[in-house]
């Protein structure tokens, strides 16, 4: 009896091949299924996300009013 690993896509309940390779006519295995996992995250005011990204970019009051100015700017 030889193994092997083959990657392949559900849809609809059909498991297909995901690369070039067969599966065979007939057999038996295990399916591992691998789902993404669902990160949430409570939502954030735009205030807030602004408070955040200052913190992260470490800018006092002076840099943060700079800053707002060049993209002030910017956008003209």
């Amino acid at each position: 009896m030889s193994y092997r690993t083959v990657e392949v896509e559900i849809n609809h309940g059909r498991v297909l091949a995901k690369g070039a390779e067969r599966l065979p006519e007939k057999g038996t295995g295990l399916l591992t299924l691998f789902q993404p996992e669902v990160v949430t995250r409570a939502p954030i005011s735009p205030l807030q996300a602004l408070e955040q990204l200052q913190k992260h970019l470490r800018l006092d009051a002076a840099k943060a009013g700079a800053w707002m100015t060049a993209v002030r700017e910017a956008r003209r």
